[in-house]
């Protein structure tokens, strides 16, 4: 057994989904607790929707997307805002026509499911299919059988 020096009140994570407004989304939030990869993710949904709707909407979807991942990007772009926004535990919501593209900051254990070993503490969703912890091949464990989980 590992000895537990620090426990965690919870592990914050992203919720990044899509939906018709006024409708719960049509799958299963995407799980990540990667700031980059939360924007990313809501990036993608706005491109991919954006390309397979030709309106003017879908144009504006592909543009918006374009400005989260714009590489250069100064202080003011919508990916670096949106990282501060997140890191500081606010969602992050673009609207685009009748549809509704957003990250939910998160801080519910039921989300997750937790590498054991407090040397590693990986968390990944409870819909990844591999039971076994990439980092170091323990197997994953829900929140209550988390020794490191406060």
């Amino acid at each position: 057994m590992t000895q537990i020096i620090s426990p965690v009140r919870a592990v914050r994570h992203y919720h990044v989904c899509d939906s018709s407004l006024g409708c719960l989304p049509e799958s299963d939030p995407y799980v990540t607790n990667d700031l980059d990869d939360a924007v990313e993710t809501l990036a993608s949904l706005l491109a991919d929707w954006g390309e397979s709707n030709d309106t003017a909407d879908g144009a504006h979807a592909a543009d918006v997307a374009a400005a989260y991942l714009a590489p250069d990007q100064e202080a003011s772009g919508k990916g670096y805002i949106a990282l501060n926004r997140l890191g500081c535990g606010h969602e992050v919501c673009e609207i685009v026509g009748s549809r509704s593209f957003e990250i939910a900051v998160c801080d519910e254990h039921d989300c997750l499911r937790y590498c054991p070993d407090d040397r590693c503490r990986t968390v990944t969703p409870v819909t990844d299919p591999d039971p076994w912890c990439w980092c170091c091949g323990t197997r994953y464990v829900p929140w209550d059988a988390c020794p490191w989980l406060d």
